[in-house]
């Protein structure tokens, strides 16, 4: 995952060095948050439906 450690250790790195850059994540983090609306909007829908069938007894 374009890591430089060659040597087997992390030795000599300084600071933060993230190993997951240019590996597809924004693809991932635009689906999860298509599926989180989706959720939320189908959880939403039912709970009127519930709270309607309540209403009406």
């Amino acid at each position: 995952m374009n890591s430089p450690v060659t040597s087997g250790t992390w030795d000599g790195f300084t600071g933060a060095y993230y190993t997951g850059l240019g590996s597809g994540e924004l693809l991932w983090l635009l689906a999860t948050m298509a599926l989180l609306v989706i959720a939320i909007a189908l959880g939403a829908r039912h709970e009127k439906e519930a709270y309607d069938a309540v209403e009406k007894k």
